[in-house]
């Protein structure tokens, strides 16, 4: 794709008529639910090495392990089942953070060499993204990546790769069953994050055994953690619901609030803590993927480019401020009052909404995570960076694909506002 091109999203004349319809009437066409086919527990691996077995012919057995540098250890588990279908392999380590441009023509030229019929990819929400993107310029290879649309547009994928299966080493993406993926525009100073979706890059397989997230470090579990809360919190209460999502997102919140203090305290130690958290990020997952993520997902998109911050650090930190953004508008956060012990009866609707924020801000402390900026740790920023790169926050995060769809219409203006206000946890005023 050309250098620096704008997204569709960035394009005004998108804006312009996103503006117009309003975020919530493209409700009406988020109708269609999309998922994997989804093996959990330690015999995933066996059940589908079988099924990939029986439904590929021998001839055409080639599988393409994709990783980092970090989760190509985890390899070695693959390769013993894919040994007894006889099914070739080969494994490229070359996914890299928030995934660049010139990493998707390594992979695409990887696969150009092997031609692999399956494609496994394990690690993290970046690996996961690296084999979307790949998998899109190996079948596709003039597809401009900045023109997909989410909505309408089929990209007619699987005619080399029959299965992608994704295997995710942390729990919180919940990349292995969305249609998004995030890489980033190295061309842009500062590099900045697109964000492209296609229902075609749901994984076909998703396996969760706890034997790949066992080892995840107190940091990582934290981090990843509190990225499956923003999920399900933003997109529950952007008021893009119905049912099924709905269900997804709640049920989700339950499970991080109950597991995520326990497996970040205790690790390996606590494998069903490790177990939960794997289904809450993959229920997370499932219910923003099928709704629209808040806000907090185009704040922190932004700040984690330009500051080098994990992604769910980002998005979680100004969770607070998303919610407080909406509070004019929706009540739908009355709905998660009892999942934070919060009483509603008799009490005014104020109070209610801030022992609300207080009890997510709570939450949030209890394992280590910041509520506003100046509390972030790994990295600290100092206040007049911070400050001095306001300007450019607002851009990037006026510019962000989620903008679009905000249920309450936000500019460049609010963001700027609300960053400021994000640095010391001021509440929202406006």
């Amino acid at each position: 794709m050309p250098k620096g091109q704008p997204a569709w999203y960035e394009m005004k004349l998108v804006k312009d008529m996103m503006g117009l319809f309003n975020g919530k009437a493209l409700r009406g066409v988020m109708s269609n639910y999309f998922s994997s086919r989804i093996y959990k527990g330690k015999v995933g691996l066996f059940q589908v090495a079988n099924y990939l077995e029986a439904t590929i012919e021998p001839e055409n057995r080639r599988a393409l392990i994709i990783t980092d540098d970090f989760t190509e250890k985890y390899a070695k588990r693959v390769i013993e089942y894919l040994d007894q279908i006889n099914m070739e392999h080969k494994v490229w380590s070359g996914a890299r953070p928030e995934v660049p441009y010139e990493t998707i023509e390594e992979g695409v030229e990887v696969c150009r060499e092997f031609n692999p019929r399956v494609i496994f990819g394990i690690g993290g929400g970046s690996v996961m993204d690296t084999v979307k993107m790949v998998l899109i310029k190996y079948e596709k290879p003039d597809e401009n990546l900045s023109l997909i649309l989410p909505f309408f547009g089929t990209l007619g994928l699987r005619k080399k790769v029959k299965y992608w299966i994704a295997i995710p080493t942390t729990s919180g993406t919940g990349s292995e069953v969305t249609q998004a993926a995030v890489i980033t525009d190295t061309s842009r100073d500062p590099p900045k994050k697109l964000e492209i979706m296609n229902e075609e890059l749901v994984s076909d397989i998703t396996i969760l055994d706890p034997y790949f997230v066992k080892e995840m470090p107190p940091l990582l579990t934290m981090a990843t953690g509190l990225d499956a809360f923003a999920h399900a919190m933003g997109s529950f209460l952007s008021n893009w619901g119905s049912p099924y999502p709905d269900a997804m997102n709640e049920t989700a919140i339950k499970e991080v609030v109950k597991y995520l203090p326990r497996t970040y305290k205790y690790g390996e130690k606590d494998i069903e803590a490790r177990s939960h958290m794997q289904m809450a990020s993959l229920m997370a997952g499932l219910g923003m993927g099928n709704t629209a993520p808040g806000i907090e997902h185009s704040l922190g998109h932004s700040f984690g480019k330009i500051f080098k911050v994990h992604h769910g650090l980002s998005v979680s930190t100004f969770l607070i401020y998303a919610i407080d953004y909406q509070y004019k508008i929706t009540d739908r956060w009355k709905l998660l009052c009892p999942i934070f012990n919060v009483k509603t009866e008799n009490r005014g609707r104020e109070e209610i909404f801030h022992e609300f924020l207080e009890k997510i801000r709570n939450f949030i402390h209890s394992v280590d995570g910041p509520t506003c900026v100046k509390e972030l740790k790994n990295p600290k920023i100092e206040k007049d960076n911070y400050f001095d790169n306001i300007d450019l926050l607002a851009e990037y995060a006026d510019n962000d694909a989620v903008s679009l769809t905000a249920y309450r219409p936000i500019n460049k203006e609010d963001f700027k506002n609300i960053y400021k206000r994000a640095w010391d946890g001021q509440l929202i005023n406006f």
